[in-house]
């Protein structure tokens, strides 16, 4: 008899940034141009508001980053899109996606212990017809890359210290 095989499975990248407290402030002063507001939902977003300059900040900042993602991917990678997002005491994203094409991106920019990590959802039942979803272990300094399609939320956060993530889509 033959051993199981896996018939699908999703990819994703989560790791660590190198000098993480270095680019924190970089990165953070940067985004002060760029103030966050409640847009269509209940937490902050700069979302539409990032500019080129923005964009090509991030890169260079993340330069090692974006070249271990193109080389785990096996593709080159190119940035998309790119906004900040922060939750309060008791805000929340619902759960969406970010197309059916590409990589998405999250960079834990504030992240405590007690925050709720973002949870992904499986896009197919298992046999017995039950969803399924993974929330993977981050921390502050985690970058995740996943394929757009998949659906994602973030919890509501539980405590009074504010969470910030810096979410981006990727072209290959």
């Amino acid at each position: 008899m033959k051993n199981v095989d896996v018939l699908f499975k999703i990819p994703i990248l989560n790791f660590s940034i190198e000098n993480f407290k270095l680019k924190q402030k970089q990165i953070e002063k940067v985004l002060k141009k760029y103030p966050e507001h409640r847009l269509n939902g209940p937490f902050f977003s700069n979302r539409g508001q990032i500019d080129v300059p923005f964009m090509q900040t991030f890169i260079d900042i993340f330069k090692k980053e974006f070249e271990y993602i193109s080389e785990n991917l096996q593709s080159n990678v190119v940035l998309k899109d790119i906004w900040s997002n922060s939750y309060k005491k008791g805000d929340y994203h619902i759960p969406h996606n970010h197309g059916s094409r590409g990589y998405s991106g999250i960079l834990y920019l504030r992240h405590d212990d007690n925050h709720p990590s973002t949870m992904y959802f499986q896009p197919w039942n298992n046999v017995n017809d039950v969803g399924r979803f993974e929330t993977p272990k981050v921390k502050e300094g985690s970058m995740v890359v996943f394929p757009s399609f998949v659906e994602h939320m973030s919890r509501p956060n539980p405590i009074s210290k504010y969470k910030r993530i810096i979410g981006f889509d990727l072209n290959v």
